[in-house]
C-alpha cells in the first residue's frame, strides 16, 4: 500500500530528537514517502559554543543543517517555512493553521505526525504548531490519521528528559528501530551543529558510536485523531 507520512514541526532538529529512528524505518519501505515541514528556520536558536556563526547567519546555517539531517534520515521532501523562531504563538489568528493546511493539501498525506499539546519541552512554538496542525487536519478530508510524537512518563522520570511527557497508558504506538540505523540517527542529531549544547544535554554519549543509545531504540506516539470517514486498518503501524 503506497502511503505518505508528513511530519510537521516548528524548528530544525525537532525531527531528529523526536522521530529520527521512525523516519529511517519508514525510508526502508519503497511504498512509503516521508515529508518534513519545519515552520521556522530556527533563527532564534543558539549559535553554538564557541559560536559557529553570527546570529544574522543562523537561519541559513540551520537550513543547511536540516537539509543534511534530512538526507541522513531518508526524508523524501523537505519544506522550511519563513516564520520567525519563537513567534509562532504570536501570529494572527489562523495564519499558521492556514499555512499548515496549504502544505497538507499540497502533499496529500495519509498520516500526519506532530507534537503533543504540551510540546514536550513546553516551547510556545511547539504548542502553536501542534494546535495549528490539529485544526488543519480537521479542516481537510485528506488526512486519515494524526499522531503525536511523545514520551512515556516512566521513561521521562528515568532519564530526566523531556520536561513534559504523557501517561504510559496513553501511548498507542511504539515504533522500534534497528541498531543498524542507530548511527544514522546519531549523525542526524550531530548534523544540527549549532544546537550541539541541547543535543549533548539530552544525549551525553552522542559522540561515542559504541555507547550512544536513543532511549532503547524506541519512539513513542499517541493516535490523536482518526478521520471519521476512514474505516480501514491503521496506516502507521
Amino acid at each position: 500500500m503506497a502511503r505518505t507520512i508528513m511530519f510537521i514541526f516548528a524548528h530544525p532538529d525537532d525531527e531528529s530528537f523526536t522521530c529520527g529512528g521512525t523516519l529511517l524505518e519508514l525510508a526502508k519501505n519503497k511504498d512509503t514517502k516521508t515529508v518534513l515541514y519545519s515552520a521556522t528556520p530556527g533563527d532564534a536558536g543558539k549559535c553554538g559554543e564557541p559560536p559557529i556563526c553570527q546570529p544574522k547567519e543562523l537561519a541559513e546555517v540551520r537550513r543547511k543543517e536540516l537539509e543534511e539531517a534530512s538526507l541522513l534520515l531518508g526524508i523524501d521532501e523537505l519544506y522550511i517555512g519563513d516564520y520567525k523562531d519563537g513567534k509562532l504563538s504570536q501570529l494572527p489568528l489562523n495564519e499558521l493553521k492556514n499555512d499548515v493546511l496549504k502544505r497538507i493539501e499540497a502533499v496529500q498525506p495519509d498520516v500526519v505526525i506532530t507534537f503533543p499539546p504540551h510540546g514536550l519541552s513546553g516551547h510556545p512554538d511547539h504548542k502553536a504548531i501542534q494546535h495549528a496542525t490539529l485544526q488543519a487536519v480537521k479542516e481537510t478530508n485528506v488526512v486519515k490519521e494524526l499522531y503525536y510524537a511523545t514520551f512515556p512518563q516512566s521513561l521521562a522520570d528515568q532519564t530526566g528528559n523531556p520536561a513534559y511527557a504523557d501517561p504510559d497508558d496513553s501511548i498507542t504506538l511504539i515504533k522500534s528501530f534497528s541498531s543498524d540505523h542507530l548511527n544514522s540517527v546519531r549523525k542526524a542529531l550531530i548534523a544540527h551543529r549549532t544546537q550541539h549544547l541541547s543535543v549533548e544535554r539530552v544525549f551525553p554519549t552522542i559522540y561515542n558510536e559504541t555507547e550512544f543509545m536513543k532511549f532503547n531504540n524506541k519512539e513513542y506516539f499517541i493516535k490523536a485523531w482518526v478521520n471519521p470517514s476512514y474505516s480501514s486498518s491503521p496506516i502507521l503501524e
